[in-house]
């Protein structure tokens, strides 16, 4: 059984509720690039709207801060999963130094809690490691209904950085742990910020700066992206500011840095619309994504 980093909870909500009075990262408005998202017709109708949205995303910040290395390296297999546990959709990886991958998932238990599993591969995914726990404490009886795990390779130092969602037995919130040799366990896991809120996570590092993206899960009504930064490989987390703007709903965040450029962007979503008489009545439940936003700064000293 893990345990995990632990915070007062005071501070822990000081933390998550703060605005600092000068962003960690200055943002170049110049620079911001917004996107329209096609809207389904009935000549013209679109089964995955969201997977839309997410390649858009995707190539919206690889085209913002191109030496990145922001594209998903391909796998030649997937990890092992002896057990039948891991959650498909949540399986999620990225690359390191030359053929070194490094894969993330969710593992469901009998009692639909689940566990965050990791596995490392050096041939490009032809052969991987045996998986290993990365966070035991889950106490969401959900099965598999919940965000995916987002993890990525620092290519300077090795480390591993993994970011997610969870319901802990000492409250529900974004979690974050890393492993800094292929050896070794991971760390115990640390609270990036509590709220109830199910949060979509995105992770990237270069050297001792790490950046967690994610869905705040404190906002009420209106979902919006929050950035927390670690200057000290996620050893410690010192700045967490919000980052979206507007009246939008703002979800699905993806960032990269490059130095101290960081590239982030999200998908954007509009209250529900009105159907018209031949559409399915399930849609109005998952209102459609309406853009892409990226934005664009470099990170203070």
């Amino acid at each position: 059984m893990l345990n995990r980093v632990r915070r007062p909870a005071l501070l822990a909500a000081a933390l998550a509720l703060c605005a600092c009075t000068n962003d960690p990262v200055v943002w170049t408005e110049d620079a911001e690039r917004r996107l329209v998202v096609p809207a389904p017709t009935p000549d013209r109708p679109i089964a995955h709207p969201d997977a839309v949205a997410d390649s858009m995303l995707t190539g919206a910040v690889g085209t913002a801060l191109p030496a990145a290395a922001s594209a998903v390296p391909a796998l030649a297999a997937a990890p092992p999963d002896p057990t039948g546990a891991r959650c498909p959709a949540s399986l999620r990886w990225a690359g390191g130094r030359g053929d070194e991958r490094v894969a993330a998932w969710w593992a469901v238990r009998a009692d639909r809690t689940a566990e965050v599993m990791a596995s490392r591969s050096t041939d490009g995914g032809a052969t991987w490691d045996a998986p290993v726990r990365v966070d035991t404490l889950d106490r969401g009886h959900v099965g598999c209904e919940r965000p995916a795990p987002a993890v990525a390779v620092d290519t300077v130092n090795g480390f591993v950085h993994v970011a997610y969602s969870m319901a802990a037995p000492e409250g529900s919130g974004v979690f974050y742990a890393h492993r800094m040799d292929p050896r070794a366990a991971f760390e115990p896991p640390q609270v990036i910020v509590y709220g109830e809120r199910p949060a979509t996570t995105s992770v990237v590092s270069a050297g001792d700066l790490v950046l967690v993206a994610y869905e705040d899960p404190n906002t009420g009504g209106r979902p919006f992206i929050s950035v927390a930064v670690s200057r000290t490989a996620g050893h410690t987390w010192d700045e967490r500011f919000a980052a979206s703007q507007g009246s939008m709903s703002a979800e699905r965040p993806l960032v990269r840095v490059r130095g101290r450029d960081v590239a982030l962007g999200w998908v954007e979503r509009s209250a529900p619309r009105e159907l018209t008489t031949t559409e399915d009545p399930r849609s109005a439940t998952t209102p459609y994504p309406t853009g892409v936003v990226v934005r664009v700064g470099r990170l203070r000293q």
